[in-house]
């Protein structure tokens, strides 16, 4: 069984973390793993053995999460993307995997669609076609335009097979604090929480 794991940190490290923990369990249980990270580079970071690719590194200069910077500090622009998009397109066509995880797409990262959206079109071109997975928290923001919501949602149901829930629906459920989750109810898998067994 072979993995990819698209993650995309911007200003903390929380989401490249628990995408940490989730992937060194994958490979205790035999999965073939290569993770890509778009993120600047995490000196702590841990994947243990899985297949590591760094794209060319891009964060947010504030919590708006509006301007993206590359790794000289300069804003991204259109051929920053192509070479970006190009690259993942690249891994994905080497690896050929069988699952596809995004962690926090399609409720989040709506900035990085450019090249998200093209690994997805090529992903359901493929044969077989991998599944397509999003990876979430428990928790997550209402965004403040309504359309923003449904975007997420109907990306969801157009693309993707499932949504990994990293919680517990004894504790909360995604639609406590997500109400447009409800649309997805068929769709969503609660795994637990993320816990390092191995720490």
């Amino acid at each position: 069984m072979t993995v990819m794991f698209y993650v995309q940190h911007l200003l903390g490290i929380g989401h490249i973390m628990r995408a940490a923990s989730i992937i060194r369990g994958m490979r205790r249980h035999g999965l073939a793993v290569t993770v890509v990270s778009g993120g600047e580079p995490v000196p702590v970071l841990d994947v243990g053995d899985a297949d590591f690719v760094q794209l060319p590194s891009a964060r947010a200069t504030d919590r708006s999460f509006k301007v993206l910077i590359d790794e000289s500090g300069q804003v991204v622009d259109d051929a920053w993307r192509a070479g970006r998009r190009d690259k993942l397109l690249e891994v994905l066509d080497r690896v050929r995997p069988r699952v596809l995880i995004f962690e926090l797409f399609p409720f989040g990262r709506r900035q990085f669609r450019f090249e998200i959206l093209p690994l997805i079109e090529a992903a359901r071109a493929m044969n077989p076609r991998p599944k397509i997975v999003s990876s979430v928290r428990d928790i997550l923001v209402i965004k403040d335009k309504p359309e923003r919501n449904d975007e997420m949602i109907e990306t969801a149901e157009t693309y993707f097979d499932g949504v990994l829930v990293h919680g517990d629906p004894d504790f909360v459920t995604l639609d406590a604090t997500f109400p447009y989750a409800r649309r997805l109810e068929g769709m969503l898998r609660y795994t637990g929480y993320v816990v390092d067994e191995d720490r």
